[in-house]
């Protein structure tokens, strides 16, 4: 990573410690996707079967799954990472940056969900890539990207004048999230646009391109 990656990494990490212990209550109240995710899940994970929660935050949306599920939740703030410890103590929490590939010795998940953190991600072909790699053949994932149809082409544009202050966020349009997916390797079963997140500041709702996609089995 370049030193201002690692700048904005630490500056998300910092944003993030700062209300770990009351981000759930707050998110309740704000986030559209809870249930979307809920179902994706109910509908992919199976007993035993390995999970990814990418930008896992405080383990919210995974926290309450069977307890022979293997849950692996990566962040970049330590203080969400605790927070999702305590929330689910059998369950495995690292800090880490998607924008970095995941650890081979980490193994192969079944089932991904990176939904709540792109808004992050400066590199969403590499980004959906290390995702990808990190997936067993056949693998579900869920990815919720935002998705701002006011700039129809824009292949990434900076979302940070709408979004936290100094912290970068980018917004891509449907063509290239659908270029991302493909190059990583992942086919789509399913794409909505939907509604994500309440911007309480700015009055308005962010919307996702919320994918459903499978891990393509490597060429015999």
């Amino acid at each position: 990573m370049t030193p201002r990656d690692v700048e904005d990494a630490g500056a998300l990490a910092r944003y993030y410690d700062d209300f770990a212990p009351h981000y759930v209550p707050g998110w309740r109240t704000l986030e559209h996707y809870g249930p979307l995710v809920a179902d994706f899940l109910l509908r992919t994970v199976t007993p035993a079967c390995r999970v990814l929660d990418v930008g896992c935050g405080p383990g919210q949306l995974t926290r309450d799954l069977a307890p022979d599920v293997e849950v692996t939740g990566v962040d970049v703030s330590p203080g969400m990472l605790d927070a999702a410890r305590a929330g689910r103590p059998a369950g495995r929490y690292e800090q880490h940056d998607f924008h970095d590939p995941l650890p081979r010795d980490w193994g192969r998940f079944d089932v991904v969900v990176a939904v709540g953190c792109l808004e992050f991600c400066r590199d969403l072909g590499a980004t959906l890539g290390h995702l990808a790699a990190a997936s067993a053949p056949g693998a579900r994932l869920l990815v919720g990207v935002v998705e701002d149809r006011t700039a129809p082409g824009s292949s990434r544009r900076p979302f940070s004048d709408d979004g936290l202050p100094g912290i970068d966020m980018h917004a891509y349009d449907v063509t290239a999230q659908l270029a991302a997916v493909t190059g990583a390797g992942l086919s789509p079963s399913s794409y909505r646009y939907v509604p994500a997140w309440r911007h309480e500041e700015y009055s308005y709702v962010v919307r996702y391109g919320l994918w459903e996609l499978t891990r393509d089995s490597p060429a015999s």
